[in-house]
């Protein structure tokens, strides 16, 4: 790779890593963010950086591997001995997220021109599956694109040493990667590394019999996995499972927008098959939220997608040879456009926009009310404070199943999700206000109760 390509990539990394930052950042900071996600892993790596178990109130667990096996969460700890804080996590899933443009570029580029791979790196940073998860807080996903794209990269270059290091990375990013790993080894299979193919298989079948049926298990307070609940349905009748993939439409919907961003060239690559256990897995769960565009859980498709369609657009090309310069430049093109704007309302727009950086009199007003809250209180707050006050052992979201705690927060002016409406979490501090907790503030629609 040439000089002037290594300074093409690490402006477009870094501008990407700064993009992704300002979107979260000033998100947070106006208060967008919620307790579900980043109250709980704020808490969680809190208690990691401390030398202490995982735990989080919020959710109700005091080993929060017991819920999801993700202990890569563990690298967010040494950020927080420097700056801890939501801030950092934000920060660090920004890098993370970009610096998996680097393998995508370099897998483009064995197989296109430098400035087509370039394009295609572009399409990439844009691509939906990475800014919802941006979107929608942090989670243990900021580390999924990384390690997935490295681990395509690693068997494009034949380097397995590096493979099953980004291999064993997936699986400590979450359960949800084993069968994106038995995808895999089925590209291995069907690229005839049947050897290979069949041991990285193998792999993910144990790791899904020790990590679901014995590690989560023994962390849980319940001593179980708390998700095969998800496909019960499936398993009883599995007759219903063609049924199940295509409906509701909504499936069918996000099926056509994992690809319909790089035009669909990644169904011409073998590398596309990859992407079929997570569609699997998504489609076949009883939860919506598994089904959409809105959260997070696209973001390991991203550089499958990505890759595949580099993979696609190259052996196209081949067949045209006469017109292929001309052919590479229009789709690449087409991917740079569809992904900044498929599916609609990208959040990385809103950077561009002068009023993502203004501060709201709501915000302003809630740092300054929170800043007087001791560091060492319990606290009951609506799920959109919560996360800027979540470094501390007892904090829980407001709602029926809230424990007592010295302090209750609210605000009328933000998301009172996962409350349809204000009014109910209104019922639910005038409830307390009967229990003797006691009025310490309360303007502009912020109130702050404290128990006697």
């Amino acid at each position: 790779m040439s000089r002037s390509e290594r300074r093409a990539l690490g402006v477009l990394v870094g501008f990407f890593g700064v993009a992704y930052g300002l979107y979260g950042l000033f998100r947070h900071w106006n208060f967008g963010s919620s307790a579900f996600d980043l109250g709980i892993f704020d808490q969680v790596v809190w208690h990691l950086s401390r030398f202490e178990a995982p735990g989080s109130s919020i959710r109700g667990f005091s080993n929060f591997l017991g819920d999801h096996f993700f202990p890569v969460i563990v690298l967010f700890a040494p950020f927080y001995w420097i700056r801890p804080g939501p801030d950092t996590l934000i920060v660090v899933q920004a890098l993370g997220s970009a610096l998996s443009i680097i393998p995508v570029y370099l897998f483009a580029r064995r197989r296109l021109p430098a400035g087509p791979a370039l394009g295609m790196a572009i399409a990439y940073g844009c691509y939906w599956g990475i800014q919802r998860a941006i979107a929608f807080d942090v989670h243990e996903t900021a580390f999924s694109p990384l390690a997935v794209a490295l681990a395509i990269l690693a068997i494009d270059q034949q380097r397995w040493r590096l493979f099953w290091l980004a291999a064993v990375a997936m699986l400590l990013v979450k359960e949800d990667h084993i069968p994106l790993l038995t995808g895999l080894g089925a590209y291995l299979w069907i690229n005839g590394d049947r050897r290979r193919g069949a041991a990285v298989i193998a792999v993910s079948a144990a790791a899904f019999v020790l990590i679901i049926g014995l590690i989560v298990p023994a962390l849980n307070d319940r001593g179980t996995y708390g998700y095969t609940s998800a496909y019960a349905d499936v398993l009883r009748r599995p007759w219903i499972l063609p049924v199940l993939l295509v409906t509701p439409p909504i499936k069918l919907e996000t099926a056509i927008l994992w690809f319909a961003p790089f035009v669909f060239l990644s169904l011409a690559s073998p590398l596309a098959i990859v992407v079929l256990p997570i569609a699997l897995t998504r489609f076949l769960s009883d939860t919506p939220t598994h089904w959409g565009t809105v959260f997070h859980y696209s973001a390991p498709i991203a550089p499958i997608v990505a890759m595949s369609a580099a993979d696609g657009l190259a052996r196209m090309a081949r067949r045209w040879q006469p017109g292929s310069p001309f052919f590479i430049a229009g789709a690449v093109a087409a991917c740079v456009l569809c992904s900044a704007i498929l599916p609609g309302r990208q959040p990385l727009w809103r950077v561009f926009a002068p009023r993502h950086y203004e501060a709201t009199q709501t915000a302003i007003l809630g740092r300054a009310v929170l800043r007087s809250i001791p560091a060492d209180a319990s606290i009951v707050a609506q799920a959109a404070i919560v996360p800027h006050l979540s470094a501390r052992a007892r904090i829980y979201v407001l709602d029926d199943h809230a424990p007592d705690a010295d302090y209750v927060i609210a605000s009328d002016s933000l998301s009172p999700w996962p409350s349809t409406r204000f009014s109910e979490l209104r019922a639910l501090l005038e409830q307390r206000q009967a229990r003797r907790y006691s009025v310490a503030f309360e303007q502009d629609g912020w109130i702050v109760l404290r128990r006697p």
